[in-house]
């Protein structure tokens, strides 16, 4: 770098007072002697004119558009909102805002400040929130365990590119092992299972992966949903290819699939969920029975956060580029519930009966109505903070002989923003 500074200045003068057959002249001399293009070298020496030295002129500080209180308004509400990614919380903010305001938890900032974050675009949304979002980021461990080949084989594969018909019914479904650091005794097991045309996402744990177990964590999925499975659709485990779980779904008239082993890709849209819904609110501890009724209070406060006020993108197709890159394209955000809304209003004009159940609109509509989002995500926080401080002590006690290879999320950002009661001190983590 010294060098060509050095070449730079020994042309700038002559390449400033010479005419325009001659800068070219300037310009081959300087390729040749640097071994660079063209237009470098006249960059170079346009910059070497400019700021007398050769050096390249610092980046200019971008300025601030908007005011520190409408960066402050943001911050809380982004944990008001549980956190999401600056494309949700845009999506989210016509819903979230007038119910928050209408609730007195944004009492202290004013109609400019408001209009301040309406006008923030989500890419600026992002970059406001970033040295908050870049947090630890732990990894759990694969508790599958694959069932008997004569078994597994009586049952259809159902690969990543197979079509469905696009509506509500067809699910997926996994687990989650709450297991720490490590998967010796006993400990929790999370069912998800979300449907593939609305993205509406129930979870509820069980004691371990049993059928006796699972299968109750599976009544209370099936109950919850506002409409009717239609198609089953899991993984390898022996959890799912089992004879009870089998004949469970055949008297319900459900037809089940599984994915290929090892294509993660063939149960992408729980896979996701299992990281963006479960881990993000249950963490990576390890729970046992003593956690399981608090872990089922949990999902219940969760499905109404995430199908009813959280919007999330569904791929509607497929374009290219400029450049004839691939390029998936993605429908506006919408919750889940305007989905199955959606789908079920244009059944109902085709003559159909509809997707959602008997009685179930109502008790929804209602549920929205009467739902101040702000106090749902303090309760998740509380019973957040009773699980940390019931499995938190357990799971260190199991890394210790594991060997120190697990980072913690740490649940102290929301305690920042000055949301969440101070009832504990605790050092919050170094900032997807």
């Amino acid at each position: 770098m010294a060098t060509k500074r050095q070449v730079n200045l020994r042309f700038r003068d002559e390449y400033v007072r010479a005419s325009k057959k001659q800068k070219g002249v300037i310009l081959d001399r300087m390729c040749e002697t640097l071994g660079i293009g063209r237009s470098t070298a006249r960059r170079l020496l346009a910059q070497a004119g400019q700021h007398g030295n050769g050096a390249v002129p610092a980046a200019r500080e971008r300025p601030c558009r908007y005011s520190d209180q409408s960066r402050q308004l943001l911050v809380r509400v982004w944990v008001l909102m549980d956190m999401p990614c600056g494309k949700y919380l845009k999506a989210m903010l016509p819903q979230w805002l007038p119910v928050l305001r209408d609730c007195g938890e944004l009492d202290a900032y004013d109609g400019f400040t408001f209009s301040e974050l309406m006008a923030m675009s989500a890419s600026t949304i992002d970059r406001y929130l970033k040295p908050l979002r870049d947090a630890a980021r732990p990894k759990g461990l694969a508790a599958t365990r694959p069932a008997g080949e004569l078994l597994r084989n009586s049952i259809t594969i159902r690969k990543a590119s197979d079509e469905l018909d696009g509506l509500p019914g067809n699910v997926e479904a996994d687990t989650v092992a709450h297991c720490g650091p490590s998967l010796k005794g006993e400990f929790c097991r999370t069912l998800t299972v979300v449907d593939f045309a609305t993205g509406w996402t129930e979870n509820a744990s069980a004691r371990n992966n049993a059928y006796r177990n699972l299968s109750q964590a599976e009544a209370m999925i099936e109950q919850r949903l506002p409409f009717t499975i239609r198609s089953y659709d899991n993984d390898n485990g022996s959890e799912f290819i089992n004879t009870d779980f089998i004949t469970h779904l055949q008297q319900l008239d459900i037809q089940q699939t599984r994915s290929r082993p090892y294509r993660k890709n063939d149960q992408a849209t729980v896979e996701s969920r299992n990281n963006h819904v479960v881990r993000k609110h249950a963490f990576y501890y390890r729970y046992e029975l003593a956690e399981l009724d608090l872990l089922n209070e949990l999902w219940q406060l969760v499905s109404v956060k995430v199908n009813l006020f959280t919007p999330s993108k569904k791929p509607v197709g497929r374009s290219s580029t400029r450049d004839g890159r691939p390029r998936r394209v993605y429908d506006q955000p919408t919750t889940p519930w305007e989905r199955l809304k959606r789908f079920d209003e244009q059944d109902r004009a085709d003559g159909g009966t509809g997707f959602i159940l008997p009685e179930r609109r109502d008790q929804i509509e209602r549920l929205i109505a009467e739902t101040n989002p702000a106090e749902l995500v303090r309760r998740i926080h509380a019973i957040q903070d009773q699980l940390e401080d019931m499995a938190a002590p357990r799971t260190r006690r199991l890394e210790k002989r594991v060997g120190p290879d697990m980072a913690y999320l740490d649940r102290t950002l929301a305690k920042i923003a000055g949301v969440r009661p101070e009832d504990h001190n605790e050092t919050p983590a170094d900032t997807d």
